[in-house]
């Protein structure tokens, strides 16, 4: 396709024909984001600012030139743009907003598509560099070669419409669904401004549709779906602890992205690509985005399921990273695992109590002296003893994870800081010196993770060493966004501030009883230099909605316990453009560090987070608190980071921090504890005890599942109670079963994008009562889970989507020819686990570590469909479809046995290797194809990939088959014809027909089965 160059007239504006004047190298808070810098006196060189005259008169900012772009000298006819491309140039017509500083004149709009689903968008000023996303970070998907406009399922239109009655004309943008003209991203209607640092950009959004996706924060309820009250979501990177924040407030991560469900089901995802902070506005009718710097960098997906969005989606920011098998286990951390021997007992009780544990996650407590980051205290955790511990748990399948800080201690003779002082690789202030602040270990200073090229060699250096001495299975990534203790453009310690010296320098407690250390440890003891009023890059004209834990306000300084806005990275990167990358930029960073240090693939999990950030790491969702009401929230706080492209995520089970024995200033933070309703209010020891056993049960589901509490917190191990370790031996037991289900579910994500954990919703997004189904949520494609999430409550309602469901436990089967939901009885202690008809799901033996589940017998289970497959899709309204239907292996089935009754599932596996692919992998898919009157079938395998490790280590032992009918109906037995099978066993009642005994049918070899009641 030739490019497109489209140019609509504007009746006041003028084309200038004057030379243009480019803005000084750097002058622009923003400028040089493809190579350039900026200083600190942020907007000096942007256009002029306008009469207030002009600015009354303005509504619209942008009009297209009247005059041909050759005309203008902008492009030719023989430039070199992405085949398809749309080219627009916008000239300023009059001012808006100049309380916000004045606009760029010339605008330059690029519409590119890129895939038949995704469409690319940027606009930026014609005359200047602006900072973007580097692709260091955010490596740009390229278009798809030979792309036809026939494939495409947008269309992309540009308008101007008069508005003032003086014939000056709006700009606008609009992208439509081609299959049915729905709107996909309108502006028209409203205004375009485009300034140093202030963007604001507004979409059209139908009032019957449901959004989710933008975050992080604290959401207002408990579900994903967010609210459209007008309240600013913000995105800034904050170490702003869950349990103490109100509904909104901007937390850890920031990402930029939405998903809109229709309530026909179609759905489609908008993403803004920038890490400049920001306001994002959702009103019934529009969404509005107010960003304080960059460019408009907008990426449309089309869907039109929204699992094919989220798939879309994470082509752009890359799919997520596949973790380690034993990620999949059961772990447990601690902030005051005080010392070895301490680490040692919790081990054996867990052993004791026979309830699985994969890996021990130790806090700061093993950090030696000042909290050194990457070391071990010789008091608390002398080495002979950890290395002794750690042999020891490997041995029995079992790992430990370390802690570390994002600050590295400004101590000489630290290694790590002497060898990163000689690299230079420490992020700088504005005077050109190491940015120093405080965290744990006193003074600090921050590796550069985002543009100095010494920082790889350092880090693997210092990875290596630590892992030498007590080889460990992954990284635990905190403080990440980064916090800092202090505030200031520059900071240095005051050596006349005999006190401030003390709290710097104190050392460690030996026995680690910190309650004392904390609060004074945790105030600035430096002397900081403050950013005067008139400094744009701490002080910017528009201020985002910045939560202010102390207050409970929205009006905190953008800088505030941050790294200064005004420091810079070595390749002049500003802070204030970069910030909200730091997480990610470190999750990259660390995650190479380990492969080069140990050629291993490690599981490593960060707490600030960005788009990409799931390549490299999983997530934790922070200090959240022992409360009824942070167990309900903690489904939407892992479905939505599953959306965000991070599979591993799961928030800290049973709470982190306990309100009970210690107030919020006690431990270390600012604010207070609400306890405004009943599901925030301090639970005694038998609501301790009940809480946490319901969410264990939950939480053996949640893809990260680890129990984790902080210094203050009464003990919640689930050994603690013998009815909660009860409920984790049954929740977790079915887990350790699925493992190579849920490793085949990560991998699917891994290799073509999507999600592990996914709202009830995503099975039939038609289904409007699924999507209030908040205290549910979906495994892969085919296991749906209701915990209990209330506390005195057995019985409760849960949703199930059109199909058949069978449960996890007994095989019953709940047929539900509409959505419906059902009353489930879920004593304390269980869990309602069921799975989705049509699908083939493999489970092995439980064992205690996932070692020893990885390559035990597999038991296929089948379960059967309501409905036989159809010849055609409903193309009008978008249902719910069978099982990894949408996969080439299992389309081509349901394709080929229309009015037969297929189910399909994926039995993957592989051996850790750090890269994946077809030769170090075995890759099955499964297949059955059974009659109408589900009286007889067959089962086959089809391997895509069978090698490496793994491959002839898996046998099937067993096919069970759900969903045959009953013996009321079909007296009589049952046969099977399958490889050395001794014979099957009918189970009239349930309805399920059990084969047995299969010998010596290796997974990825030929393998057939024939059965008939």
């Amino acid at each position: 396709m030739r490019e497109s160059q489209r140019l609509l007239t504007c009746g006041t504006c003028k084309v200038d024909q004057s030379p243009r004047q480019r803005p000084a190298p750097g002058g622009q808070a923003n400028a040089g984001g493809r190579g350039g810098t900026a200083n600190t006196d942020a907007g000096s060189a942007a256009p002029a600012k306008p009469s207030a005259a002009a600015a009354e008169q303005q509504w619209r900012t942008y009009l297209h030139t009247r005059e041909g772009l050759a005309k203008e000298g902008l492009i030719d006819g023989s430039s070199s743009r992405p085949s398809g491309a749309t080219v627009s140039r916008l000239r300023l017509s009059k001012e808006v907003l100049p309380e916000y500083g004045p606009s760029f004149e010339r605008l330059t709009v690029e519409a590119t598509p890129e895939t038949p689903t995704r469409l690319h968008i940027k606009v930026f000023p014609t005359d200047s560099k602006r900072w973007e996303v580097p692709e260091s970070i955010v490596p740009r998907p390229q278009p798809q070669p030979g792309l036809l406009s026939s494939s495409l399922t947008y269309d992309f239109s540009t308008q101007h419409e008069q508005h003032d009655g003086q014939g000056a004309d709006a700009f606008a943008m609009k992208v439509n669904r081609r299959s049915n003209g729905a709107p996909l991203f309108d502006t028209t209607g409203s205004r375009f401004v485009f300034k140093d640092q202030y963007i604001e950009l507004t979409t059209k959004l139908p009032k019957t549709a449901d959004v989710m996706g933008l975050g992080q924060m604290i959401l207002p309820g408990t579900s994903v779906i967010l609210p459209r009250d007008g309240t600013p979501i913000t995105l800034w990177n904050r170490d702003l602890p869950g349990a103490l924040a109100e509904p909104y407030a901007n937390l850890y991560g920031s990402h930029p992205f939405y998903l809109q469900a229709n309530r026909d089901g179609f759905s489609h995802g908008v993403l803004f690509l920038s890490s400049n902070g920001m306001d994002v506005l959702l009103n019934e009718t529009s969404l509005t985005y107010k960003v304080i710097g960059g460019l408009v960098d907008l990426y449309i997906f089309t869907g039109p399921s929204p699992e094919e969005v989220i798939a879309q989606y994470q082509q752009v920011i890359g799919t997520p990273g596949m973790p380690p098998f034993w990620a999949l286990g059961n772990h447990q951390a601690r902030w005051g695992y005080s010392n070895v021997n301490v680490v040692e007992q919790v081990v054996r009780n867990f052993s004791r109590a026979g309830v699985p544990l994969e890996a021990v996650w130790l806090d700061i407590d093993h950090m030696s002296n000042r909290f050194q980051t990457l070391t071990l205290d010789s008091h608390r955790f002398p080495l002979t003893k950890m290395r002794a511990l750690v042999d020891k748990m490997n041995a029995a399948g079992q790992q430990w994870v370390p802690i570390h800080d994002a600050g590295i201690s400004k101590m000489p003779g630290y290694k790590a800081y002497d060898e990163g002082n000689a690299a230079g690789i420490w992020i700088r202030d504005y005077k050109g010196q190491p940015y120093v602040g405080q965290v744990w270990p006193g003074e600090v200073v921050w590796p550069d993770y985002v543009g100095n090229a010494n920082t790889s060699a350092w880090l693997t250096e210092q990875v290596a060493n630590f892992y030498k001495q007590a080889p460990f299975g992954g990284l635990w990534m905190d403080m990440s966004e980064p916090i800092n203790f202090c505030t200031g453009i520059s900071c240095q310690a005051d050596p006349t501030n005999k006190q401030a010296m003390f709290w710097l320098t104190a050392d460690t407690p030996k026995d680690f009883n910190v309650t004392s250390f904390i609060r004074p440890r945790t105030t600035c003891q430096l002397k900081c230099e403050q950013a005067a009023a008139t400094n744009k890059l701490a002080n910017p004209p528009y201020a985002i909605h910045n939560y202010d834990m102390t207050t409970k306000t929205r009006q905190l300084r953008l800088e505030q316990e941050l790294v200064s806005v005004t420091a810079r990275h070595s390749d002049g990167t500003l802070r204030y453009n970069a910030h909200n990358l730091h997480g990610a930029a470190m999750a990259q960073q660390h995650y190479r560090a380990f492969v080069a240090a140990t050629g291993k693939r490690p599981f490593n999990v960060i707490r600030s987070t960005f788009p990409g950030s799931g390549r490299w790491a999983g997530h934790w969702t922070g200090d959240n608190r022992a409360s009824w009401r942070s167990l309900a929230e903690s489904v939407a706080q892992t479905l939505t980071p599953s959306m965000w492209g991070i599979s591993m995520v799961g928030p800290d089970i049973c709470g982190f921090v306990d309100t009970a024995l210690a107030t919020a200033e006690t431990q270390g933070f600012k604010g207070s504890f609400s306890t405004k309703t009943k599901a925030d209010a301090v639970l005694d020891d038998k609501g301790y005890e009940q809480l946490c056993n319901r969410w264990t049960s939950a939480g053996a589901f949640y893809p990260f599942s680890r129990n984790h509490y902080t210094f203050f917190a009464r003990p919640h191990e689930p050994y603690r109670w013998p009815a909660v370790a009860a409920a984790a031996r049954k929740a977790y037991g079915l887990r350790y079963q699925l493992l190579s289900y849920l490793y085949s579910s990560l991998y699917l994500a891994h290799s073509r994008g999507g999600t592990l954990a996914r709202p009830v919703m995503f099975l039939d997004p038609s289904d409007m009562a699924a999507r209030s189904a908040d205290s549910q949520w979906v495994l892969g494609e085919a296991l749906m889970i209701s915990p209990v999430l209330r506390p005195d409550v057995t019985t409760v309602k849960k949703h199930f989507p059109k199909g058949n469901w069978y449960s996890a436990w007994d095989y019953s089967k709940t047929e539900v020819p509409k959505p419906k939901s059902r009353k489930l009885d879920i004593p304390l202690g269980d869990v309602a686990v069921h799975y989705r008809g049509g699908a083939i799901i493999p489970t092995q033996r439980y064992a205690n570590v996932t070692r020893d589940v990885r390559y035990s017998p597999v038991t296929l289970i089948v379960t059967l469909p309501l409905e036989v497959s159809a010849p055609t899709k409903d193309n009008k309204t978008l249902q719910g479809v069978a099982p990894y239907a949408n996969e080439e292996a299992c389309a081509a089935v349901h394709a080929a046995n229309a009015g037969r009754l297929v189910s399909c599932g994926l039995l993957y596996a592989d051996s850790d290797t750090v890269e994946v692919n077809s030769n170090n992998t075995v890759q099955v898919w499964y297949t059955a194809i059974t009659s109408p009157d589900r009286k007889q079938g067959g089962l086959s395998g089809a391997t895509k990939a069978n090698a490496g490790e793994a491959a002839r280590k898996l046998r099937i032992e067993a096919v069970h088959i759900l969903g045959v009918p009953t013996a009321a109906k079909t007296p009589g037995g049952a046969a099977a014809k399958a490889p050395k099978a001794p014979g099957a066993a009918y189970d009239g009642k349930t309805g399920v027909l059990r084969i047995t005994g299969l010998k010596d049918v290796i997974v990825g070899a030929p393998f057939a089965l024939r059965w008939k009641i």
